[in-house]
């Protein structure tokens, strides 16, 4: 997955698909939440909630102003698209965190799983259990977890390979403004 698939994924799963569309637009310009929901053609609360999602996670920011007329606050927003290597590298560096958790857990544990599927439980639990299933009285067979470290680290890895892209692309950018 590429560096553009990676942003466009986070900004989906975060903002939602209205806030996708908000930010594939490129608004050359601030704008208010009543022009994009008019341009759109979308409610204005799902645009004020993805752009405000957007918000929490970088991608966004506002300036309010008070309406003299009606007395209303208006809020001006701008996309961030300069931050797009700080958010995401930020949000990897967040995966790869929970996932380092999870092989620590997995190295750690001896699992066995029902023979139908039903449960995965520790070798502790297990025992309590005398090596049966709680849900279908199946006998509980011992799970190797050696498939799942390997898939753990390589997803680790992948992670690691994006972040010394972002990064490397930073460092170039860089000596090109230099």
């Amino acid at each position: 997955m590429d560096r553009e698939d990676l942003i466009r994924e986070l900004i989906e799963r975060v903002a939602g698909e209205v806030g996708l569309i908000v930010y594939t637009l490129h608004p050359k310009r601030e704008f208010t939440d009543e022009e994009i929901a008019a341009e759109l053609g979308v409610e204005i609360n799902d645009i004020r909630k993805a752009l405000f999602y957007l918000y929490e996670i970088g991608l966004a920011d506002y300036r309010r102003r008070r309406d003299d007329e009606t007395g209303w606050m208006e809020y001006y927003w701008r996309i961030r698209y300069d931050k797009e290597d700080e958010v995401l590298k930020r949000e990897l560096l967040k995966t790869k965190k929970k996932l380092q958790e999870k092989l620590e857990a997995e190295e750690m544990s001896v699992y066995y799983l029902c023979i139908n599927g039903c449960v995965k439980v520790n070798y502790e639990e297990a025992m309590d259990l005398n090596f049966t299933c709680p849900r279908c009285g199946a006998p509980l067979e011992y799970f190797d977890t050696s498939i799942v470290l390997e898939n753990l680290k390589e997803e680790i890895k992948k992670i690691d390979e994006l972040i010394a892209k972002i990064d490397g692309a930073k460092r170039r950018a860089r000596k090109v403004s230099s």
